[in-house]
């Protein structure tokens, strides 16, 4: 008999760890369902050359605090300027994106990154294809106008914010759904554990306070300074630095760790025992990494954020008194020794984080995705009873 079960399709891109976290997180939330799920980074193996190098040039773009990046940000972020911009590469793009299509057979195609929207959009137009185009958004406040697209069936957005922006880009608000941004559920899981577990399994010494400082995925370089400053400081506490995949960033560190004082970590896939091991997270305001830690209960105190697309995030948690705001190395050192001293106010901020986390984010958005392949779940036997939509055959 044949596997009936959907076949889900989600499009990333290594521009930073967070649209692959959320995919992923998704795909644990799909594959609970029986679902068939395939991870595609979309740029990397699709993409028409300058776009297929985006996740390597990412990372060098952030290198002067994410300044330039930031203007080009803002500069492109308009409906028409999106729209031309995607059109004039549509001849070299298009064709991968039916390649893409047709060596990938789905149900539903899943956008995590804003870049391919418009142009896999077109493919599924150009191919006469019944199979939805869902999106979702993968920052917790800026929906970037190359998110906008009529041919987008339904988006999935992590807040109120964020739908009020594609509101902005003219989408139709029927169209729109506020879910919180997904994560995996390790991190939701490890709440209920005390962080010395964490410490001791770590290799840290589980009476001793615990600063995390991170940047992101790809390594935000002003993190050196930052580090230095922690490190300087000598607080009373165990500081650990997650590099991630910077590997000029894990050398120049490294050589800190040498004089002691400091642990430094490269890229790590247990990041949730981390952060639960921690009492702060230093971090820069990076959506994902911040719906991380309020999902663990870490507080973070944000020191740096990438010019346009992080700042609302800095007032979402702010205003939401989750977090604290500290920009640079003095303010940064000067807010951990402030709330190392004050366990009252870290337990406050870690109630208040209650108020912007989504722990079944993951789980909606799989719900959702399961209704855009029109699907009807038998939720007394736990399995799919009836696939109403089939996939049309894409050519070669």
């Amino acid at each position: 008999m044949a596997d009936r079960s959907p076949r889900f399709l989600l499009l990333y891109s290594a521009t930073g760890g967070g649209h692959l976290g959320a995919a992923r997180a998704v795909a644990e939330a799909l594959e609970e369902r029986s679902s068939r799920v395939e991870l595609v980074d979309v740029l990397a193996e699709y993409a028409p050359w300058p776009l297929s190098h985006a996740p390597e040039w990412y990372g060098a773009a952030l290198r002067d605090g994410g300044c330039l990046y930031g203007v080009g940000f803002r500069l492109l972020d308009g409906r028409r300027r999106a729209y031309v911009l995607s059109a004039l590469f549509r001849p070299w793009a298009l064709p991968a994106a039916c390649r893409l299509l047709a060596e990938h057979p789905a149900d539903v195609v899943v956008a995590f990154h804003p870049v391919p929207i418009h142009t896999l959009a077109h493919a599924l137009s150009h191919l006469r294809s019944a199979v939805p185009l869902v999106a979702v958004g993968t920052d917790l406040v800026v929906m970037h106008a190359f998110w906008a697209d009529p041919g987008v069936s339904r988006y999935l957005v992590a807040t109120e914010a964020a739908r009020r922006q594609l509101l902005r880009h003219r989408i139709d608000p029927r169209r729109v759904q506020v879910v919180g941004l997904p994560v995996s559920r390790r991190f939701h899981e490890v709440r209920s554990q005390r962080p010395e577990v964490f410490r001791r399994r770590l290799g840290l010494d589980p009476e001793v306070p615990v600063v995390l400082a991170m940047a992101g995925g790809v390594g935000f370089a002003p993190l050196e300074r930052v580090a230095r400053a922690l490190v300087n400081a000598r607080l009373s506490a165990q500081i650990v630095v997650i590099a991630g995949r910077n590997r000029w960033l894990y050398e120049r560190l490294r050589h800190l760790a040498a004089g002691g004082g400091v642990r430094v970590e490269g890229f790590v896939e247990n990041v949730h025992e981390w952060m639960r091991a921690a009492d702060l997270l230093v971090t820069k305001a990076g959506p994902a990494t911040l719906a991380e830690a309020l999902a663990v209960g870490v507080p973070p105190v944000i020191w740096g954020a990438i010019s346009v697309q992080e700042m609302p995030n800095v007032r979402l948690v702010v205003e939401a008194k989750a977090g604290v705001w500290a920009p640079g190395p003095r303010q940064t050192v000067e807010a951990v020794r402030r709330l190392l001293n004050d366990p009252d106010a870290r337990r406050q901020m870690r109630r208040q984080a209650r108020r912007l986390i989504h722990p079944d984010a993951a789980a909606q958005v799989a719900e959702a995705l399961w209704e855009a392949a029109g699907e009807r779940v038998d939720r007394r036997r736990g399995r799919p009873t009836a696939l109403l939509a089939k996939v049309r055959s894409s050519p070669n």
